[in-house]
């Protein structure tokens, strides 16, 4: 009897064991609703756009140059820079809104009886300029250009405050999300009722950019600029009761 007991007793455990084996093979997501959650609602995705006019503008001013020594070149490369500077600056642009970036020197390589031998240096660096006036923004590319800038690329539009814009989008996107939710509940035979919950997923702002680019340097007239329209976006998932 104590034999029989004992191989009932293993036997358990096996099943046990095979039982704890299955389990771990397995995963399974409980789902349950959140504390105090009204039993019937649905949940709506929306999407709303607001179309704003840019106020703002980010260029960039380049200068490449090279000479036989590094030092030579990144003192001809700094000069050229605090030429275009002091250019911009002339043109109303504040002295908060310029920055220096991008400062790089690197040799020039070529190939001589089969050895890469260093031929040169060449310097660069960039002037960034926010430009809050868009009015000025072709004389401001022209000037930098006259001043040495050879490689200029921007704009890139913004908005100064993009504040009533999100909200308009925010708002339409709302709405957006209750049309959905109308459709779900009508097709279930309910009504869609209060707001529960409202999340935001994101807010951007996007249009096209035109864009200047020029390697060559010299006077230029001023640059036509045409600001076109920014889409400020926004995604919201609202949760509403349903009746």
């Amino acid at each position: 009897m104590a034999s029989r007991g004992h191989g009932a007793t293993a036997a358990t455990a096996a099943l046990l064991v095979l039982a704890l084996i299955s389990l771990s093979g397995c995963s399974t997501k409980v789902i349950t609703a959140p504390a105090g959650s009204a039993a019937n609602t649905v949940t709506a995705a929306g999407t709303g756009t607001a179309q704003a006019t840019p106020d703002t503008a980010q260029m960039s001013f380049g200068v490449s140059t090279s000479s036989a020594s590094a030092k030579t070149s990144l003192d001809d490369a700094s000069k050229t820079a605090e030429q275009i500077t002091a250019a911009v600056k002339k043109t109303g642009v504040s002295a908060k809104d310029i920055q220096t970036r991008g400062v790089s020197v690197y040799p020039q390589m070529a190939d001589q009886g089969g050895k890469q031998v260093v031929t040169g240096y060449q310097a660069s660096l960039s002037v960034q300029v926010k430009v809050r006036d868009i009015g000025k923004l072709g004389d401001i590319i022209s000037t930098a250009n006259a001043a040495g800038a050879n490689n200029i690329s921007g704009p890139t539009f913004t908005i100064a405050d993009p504040t009533p814009y999100r909200a308009e989008a925010i708002d339409a996107a709302v709405a957006d999300a209750r049309k959905s939710a109308e459709a779900m509940a009508k097709a279930a035979g309910k009504s869609v009722g209060a707001v529960l919950s409202i999340s935001s997923t994101d807010v951007s702002s996007v249009g096209p950019q035109p864009v200047y680019d020029s390697m060559a340097a010299g006077a230029a007239k001023s640059v036509p600029i045409e600001t076109g329209q920014l889409d400020v976006t926004a995604n919201v998932t609202v949760i509403f009761e349903l009746k």
